[in-house]
């Protein structure tokens, strides 16, 4: 492959990287009316959806392994279609489902497609950017601009989701399979961007001897002190938001907020959240090696008056109104803190270890939110 090639590639890869991040960084017309959808139409109890959740972080954990063999054999490029397939399939058996057995299974094959995303995709856009001294902030700023996309998509469709689910709750989450199906559409387009020499050497690798590499790779992550606090604090951070985003549903639920109106709140938060974004490296600049202490500061400031508003709070507005400015603050803290976290791992990463710290960071992420 000439340089010209590789050059094509790469341009290829990171135009196409923004609007893949943009549809399918997570589920859009999902989220709000996902809770209602199983607590409403399933006849799922609100614990129950919470122990769900904890199923996925179970199977974050079972997932890990698999999905790292995943991207060593297929590559890159091809283990991002296979994970998207995964979440058609995922809002398939949602859509489909008659008992809690059947959304379990439903989240051990999305942990395992999200397991995959997390580990190839920052590695693919890594691999396809030119070393160069400015390469972090290139890779920060498609990252950042996918990111940002997204949550600006999510407030649109989160508003359209709470209408569409007064008309018919199915809507939603049929509008949410579209999306998937058209985000493993454009994911097709992508080029590996390295010669996938796992793929080539198959039939003469044993799986015994991948693992190893796996462990010795894992070592050697654990070896560097700031590589090794960088992945723990990423995880027990990714942790707490994962359980956040159902419990902040479930408070204004108890509230009796309607569907509609809880989805508008949760848009306008998201389009708050997605023009933040954008401040990450001015965030950076800033509070430089403080910035994860701040960010996670703010964020805990923010639950903790959350929670006392829906406590103590006698006037049903004003108690509604101090939760919104609490989750506002709380989500613009973690549209920072999600690019920032991947730029700083990224910083550590080359060929041989960009999946494996990804992997890490998402097995160590998975143990700490089923803790939790």
């Amino acid at each position: 492959m000439g340089e010209k090639d590789k050059a094509q590639i790469r341009k290829r890869n990171m135009r196409l990287f923004p609007i893949s991040k943009s549809l399918g960084w997570d589920y859009l017309f999902f989220y709000t009316t996902n809770f209602l959808f199983l607590t409403q139409v399933k006849n799922i109890s609100a614990a129950s959806v919470v122990l769900i959740d904890s199923f996925y972080a179970l199977f974050g954990i079972l997932m890990q392994i698999p999905a790292a063999f995943i991207v060593e054999y297929l590559g890159r490029k091809k283990s991002i279609v296979f994970a998207n397939v995964l979440n058609c399939i995922y809002m398939i058996v949602v859509m489909t489902s008659v008992n809690l057995f059947n959304l379990i299974i439903a989240e051990m094959l999305s942990s395992l497609a999200f397991g995959i995303k997390e580990s190839a995709e920052p590695a693919l856009l890594n691999e396809s950017i030119p070393k160069s001294k400015h390469k972090s902030n290139i890779f920060s700023r498609i990252n950042e601009k996918g990111i940002a996309n997204w949550y600006i998509l999510n407030a649109i469709t989160t508003i359209l989701a709470g209408f569409f689910y007064d008309i018919n709750p199915y809507i939603p989450i049929s509008l949410s399979l579209v999306v998937t199906i058209l985000v493993a559409i454009v994911s097709t387009g992508f080029v590996e961007p390295t010669e996938n020499k796992k793929a080539k050497n198959a039939k003469n690798t044993e799986q015994f001897n991948q693992l190893a590499e796996i462990k010795d790779s894992f070592k050697f992550i654990f070896k560097s002190e700031r590589l090794k606090s960088l992945i723990l604090c990423s995880a027990l951070s990714t942790g707490i938001m994962n359980i956040l985003s159902s419990y902040e549903v479930s408070l204004l639920e108890e509230l009796n907020v309607d569907a509609k109106y809880l989805c508008t709140i949760f848009a306008i938060i998201g389009i708050i959240s997605g023009l933040v974004t954008k401040k990450q490296e001015a965030f950076h600049k800033k509070y430089k090696n403080r910035s994860l202490q701040m960010l996670l500061f703010i964020l805990s400031i923010s639950v903790l008056l959350a929670g006392i508003s829906g406590i103590i709070s006698t006037t049903y507005i004003t108690g509604i109104a101090l939760i919104i400015v609490c989750f506002t603050v709380g989500n613009c803290t973690r549209a920072i803190f999600y690019p920032l976290i991947e730029k700083y791992l990224r910083n550590f990463a080359n060929e041989e270890i960009d999946t494996k710290i990804f992997v890490a960071k998402n097995f160590l992420g998975s143990i700490l939110s089923a803790v939790i």
